[in-house]
């Protein structure tokens, strides 16, 4: 049920992505012309009597706020904390303006959060019940999910998801700048030690001139390595597999086929 909610009342409590305030502003015009069409979610402040936290609508939520609103339009739910954490993720996670690095913290999150809510989903989870061991089957794994909404691979999903693993202040420095859309980028900072992140951020978000123009540069300055150039051999090899990374899973299924019908795979599994 919708209902005015007094916008003094709502709490923001440790959201997953930051308000973009552009899109907020956007909104606002919207909201200025043609009022507020959709509903914010939130639920009881279970610690707070009369206080409600916000589980949906943050860029609607501030709109209001830019129009001085005193109340917003909210659907209220019961809802446990983790349940409200996977629905302002559901409502994010397949949207296109995400970031690279937003939509791995979103990924791994949800992750976590939907092998907690479903033990039975999760590779080699809870078996003793004899409730999972009957309807486990029936429960689609995190991963099936979120490959068929994504058209990424299992090993691709994965990558995505280690991604979520760069230091929290490292990815704070990140946000807003196009390091956060650039997932070989997000790669290469992974493999650092959360001391090199930190420096080859420095380096990389620094105003000098000579800074260095990608992580492996920088990290080659950070560890005193002169830079080289990669043999023809090694960047044919890595243009093939960063397209290999990019292509959907139905060009791959057609790139195999292409290989069996040629007679290349099938040698070399023979070989093998």
């Amino acid at each position: 049920m919708v209902q005015k909610v007094s916008i003094n009342l709502i709490d923001v409590i440790d959201r997953l992505r930051a308000v973009d305030p552009d899109r907020a502003m956007f909104i606002a015009a919207g909201f200025a012309e043609e009022g507020q069409k959709t509903p914010i979610e939130v639920r009881p402040n279970k610690k707070a009597a009369g206080r409600f936290i916000l589980v949906t609508g943050g860029h609607r939520l501030d709109a209001a706020k830019l129009l001085e609103w005193e109340e917003v339009d909210a659907e209220i739910l019961d809802l446990s904390a983790d349940e409200a954490r996977l629905r302002e993720i559901n409502e994010n996670l397949y949207r296109a303006e995400l970031t690279a690095l937003d939509r791995a913290v979103f990924l791994a999150e949800k992750k976590r959060l939907y092998e907690k809510l479903n033990p039975a989903a999760k590779h080699g989870g809870d078996r003793k019940s004899d409730q999972v061991a009957l309807l486990g089957h029936l429960i689609p794994r995190f991963t099936e999910e979120a490959c068929e909404r994504l058209g990424l691979s299992e090993r691709q999903l994965r990558k995505y998801i280690a991604r979520a693993k760069i230091v929290p202040a490292v990815r704070a420095r990140i946000t807003g700048t196009p390091l956060a859309d650039n997932g070989a980028e997000l790669d290469a900072l992974l493999k650092l030690s959360g001391d090199e992140q930190w420096r080859a951020l420095d380096l990389l978000l620094s105003e000098r001139e000579d800074r260095p123009r990608n992580v492996a540069a920088a990290t080659a300055v950070i560890r005193g390595v002169r830079e080289t150039a990669p043999s023809p051999d090694d960047a044919a090899f890595k243009a093939l597999l960063t397209a290999w990374d990019r292509a959907p899973k139905k060009v791959r299924d057609r790139f195999l086929d292409h290989l069996v019908a040629q007679g290349d795979l099938a040698e070399r599994l023979a070989a093998a």
